[in-house]
């Protein structure tokens, strides 16, 4: 359809030539109906009428969509994370007997080859931009490792860093580096998590390059995670006593399980228990619930391809506990504070942002070591204002709560510190005394309205295949506010 000049000259003038403006394929009858009431002056038609769908549609055009969806996209990281699962165990069975067995070199080539082979099922040859980062960061850390190990940490992170800023900005569309962001980020966490703990001496010698590689593209982690560390990569390769027991298979079936609920809520049931027609705050805590169960999915699948791989696993009185945990819903969806919201979104980063970035920034002071854990966290992510704007609100908020939770806890001797109060606290008002409760109340109902605030803009636009752009994020709040951009 073609707007003239004069278009909306004609609407205001009584829209006498407004048919002219709509091609005959694009001319509905309900819109015809609207158009002739409009220029005859009368009143339109009521509003549009917003009805949920019937369960055997939902059946029908979004839960089994999504669920094949799922199943022919996922297929090959779950079976390619099993293959390398047998695969170890035989290397674990063979050396018990004696036999010397598949060597140590291979099962790391084989973990680097099954990565690989799933990087090209879902991003072709986008992957290339991963294995040349890989490669270069090692070749990098091998020239480094002789006189430099103390700054093989700060001195990869430089080099991650400017690689990503060159692909992102200059070598790569934006599109396609969009799509390998996730992958990235989490490739990039493992090079500089294993360069910091060799420049400590926490890893007394250089992996070697299959070593290197096995870790970066890992099977079970290299799609989405989570981030782990080399010493748990290696300990799961290397431990005498990982047998497929029920434990671990009843660990990838749960956490498989509930990743597929949390797509389906996400993709399917958000927009029918809230339909559009619901005031503007319903909306904006309807899209941004949506986004984070996207996230939940991500979160509870990539449980799913590590522990499948044989990664997640604790020994307690000798027994073999599978107990890797990514996120917390039930701490988000219900947050007592957004200090607890931070910290169960993504529990092995707030780990590694934690153990890498904060505490090394500490000696510059609190704040300073949330903004750089934040501004780190957001270079990771890229160069996406959407993303920026978010974690630094995040950052500024949660830490505002914090010291404001924590002064009222202290000037009142009460339980409403952003963090739980541990049993036996020394605290005047319990956690069950009316007051402490209102109080608690009252701050988490205002979690809930940030988390609506901020992830409001997580929609399903066109824009969501390349970023958001500052325009779309900040129109958006704009439009929440109950201003207009221009």
């Amino acid at each position: 359809m073609d707007y003239g000049e004069d278009y909306f000259d004609d609407m205001d003038e009584g829209g006498e030539n407004m048919f002219d403006y709509f091609d005959e394929d694009e001319m509905t009858p309900e819109m015809a109906e609207w158009l002739e009431n409009y220029r005859q002056g009368q009143q339109a038609p009521g509003p549009l009428e917003y009805d949920r769908i019937s369960a055997s549609e939902m059946l029908e055009n979004c839960i089994v969509p999504t669920s094949l969806q799922m199943v022919q996209g996922l297929f090959s990281v779950l079976v390619m994370s099993f293959i390398f699962r047998i695969v170890a165990q035989l290397r674990r069975a063979s050396a018990k007997e004696g036999e010397g067995g598949v060597p140590e070199w291979m099962v790391h080539f084989a973990s680097s080859v099954f990565g690989v082979m799933v990087l090209h099922t879902l991003f072709r040859l986008a992957l290339i931009y991963l294995v040349v980062c890989c490669a270069l960061t090692y070749l990098f850390l091998v020239l480094l490792a002789p006189g430099g190990r103390r700054m093989s940490g700060p001195a990869t992170t430089a080099l991650i860093a400017a690689y990503a800023v060159f692909c992102e900005l200059w070598l790569v569309e934006p599109t396609t580096w969009h799509q390998i962001r996730g992958a990235q980020m989490v490739l990039s966490m493992k090079i500089i998590s294993l360069a910091f703990d060799f420049g400590s001496g926490a890893i007394i010698d250089l992996p070697n390059i299959f070593d290197f590689m096995g870790y970066s593209f890992h099977v079970g982690t290299v799609i989405f995670g989570p981030w782990v560390s080399y010493e748990d990569y290696h300990k799961s390769l290397m431990a005498e006593k990982l047998p497929l027991s029920f434990g671990w298979l009843l660990k990838c079936v749960s956490s498989c399980l509930l990743s597929v609920v949390c797509l389906l809520y996400s993709t399917c049931f958000t927009h029918w228990i809230i339909l559009d027609h619901a005031s503007k705050w319903l909306l904006a805590y309807r899209d941004a619930q949506s986004f984070r169960f996207s996230h939940y999915f991500v979160s509870f699948m990539s449980e799913t391809t590590a522990v499948l791989s044989g990664i997640g696993w604790s020994e307690e009185d000798g027994n073999v506990q599978w107990t890797l945990s990514v996120s917390k819903p039930h701490n988000i969806e219900l947050p007592r504070s957004l200090v607890e919201v931070v910290t169960n979104w993504n529990l092995p980063m707030h780990y590694w942002l934690k153990t890498y970035v904060f505490k090394a920034a500490r000696r510059y002071g609190t704040f300073a070591a949330v903004l750089c854990t934040y501004a780190a966290s957001s270079l990771l992510h890229g160069l996406n204002f959407q993303l920026a704007s978010v974690l630094f609100s995040l950052g500024f908020y949660s830490y505002a709560e914090f010291v404001l939770r924590e002064k009222l806890s202290r000037i009142f001797s009460a339980c409403i510190q952003a963090k739980r109060c541990k049993e036996g606290c020394k605290h005047s008002y319990t956690p069950y005394h009316p007051c402490t409760i209102v109080a608690n109340t009252t701050f988490f109902l205002l979690s809930v309205l940030h988390l609506a605030y901020l992830g409001l803009m997580f929609d399903s636009s066109s824009q969501e295949e390349q970023g958001y752009t500052m325009e779309h994020t900040l129109s958006k709040w704009y439009h929440l506010a109950g201003f207009k951009m221009f």
